[in-house]
C-alpha cells in the first residue's frame, strides 16, 4: 500500500517537474529577450522569437531528457511540458511585458496576474498574440507531442 502510494507521488512529481521546465525553458528566452530590447521591438523579433522558442524547447527535450525514455514516457513528458508552458504563459508574458513599460510596472498588474494564471487558456492564447510569440506558441504545441511520439532512427552504419 505504501509503495503504491509512493510510486503515485512520484509520478506526480515527476509530472510537475515536466510542467514546471516547459515553461521555463520555453519563456525564459522570450523574457531575456524583452529585458534586452526592451521598447525596440519589431518584426524581425517576432520572426527571431517565432524560430528561437520552438528550437530552444525541442532541443532541450530531445538533447537532455528524452535519450534514455521510452517512446510512451517522452510522449507524456512532451503533453506535461506543453501544459507548463500553456499554464506559465500569463505570468511569464506579464513579467516580460514589465521591460516594455506594461505588466506588472502597471498599477493593479497584480490582478491581472492572477486572474490570468487562472484563466491561462485564453490568456496566453491572446497575450501571446500581443507580445510577438503567437506562432512560437503554436509550433511548440504541435511539434513537442510529434517529436516526443517520433522514433529516431538507428544509424545505418556498420549494420552489414
Amino acid at each position: 500500500m505504501i509503495a503504491i502510494k509512493n510510486a503515485k507521488l512520484m509520478r506526480a512529481t515527476r509530472a510537475m517537474s515536466y510542467v514546471l521546465l516547459g515553461g521555463l525553458v520555453f519563456w525564459t528566452p522570450n523574457v531575456l529577450l524583452h529585458w534586452i530590447i526592451g521598447y525596440r521591438f519589431s518584426g524581425f523579433v517576432v520572426i527571431g522569437l517565432t524560430i528561437l522558442l520552438p528550437v530552444t524547447t525541442i532541443l532541450f527535450f530531445r538533447r537532455f531528457l528524452w535519450p534514455p525514455l521510452l517512446q510512451e514516457s517522452r510522449l507524456s513528458q512532451a503533453i506535461f511540458a506543453v501544459l507548463g508552458i500553456w499554464i506559465a504563459g500569463p505570468s511569464m508574458l506579464t513579467f516580460s511585458s514589465s521591460f516594455c513599460g506594461g505588466g506588472l510596472s502597471q498599477p493593479d498588474a497584480w490582478r491581472f496576474f492572477v486572474f490570468g494564471t487562472l484563466l491561462f487558456p485564453l490568456f496566453t492564447l491572446v497575450m501571446s498574440a500581443f507580445d510577438g510569440t503567437f506562432f512560437a506558441l503554436l509550433l511548440t504545441t504541435v511539434l513537442l507531442p510529434i517529436l516526443a511520439n517520433s522514433v529516431p532512427k538507428m544509424s545505418a552504419v556498420g549494420s552489414d
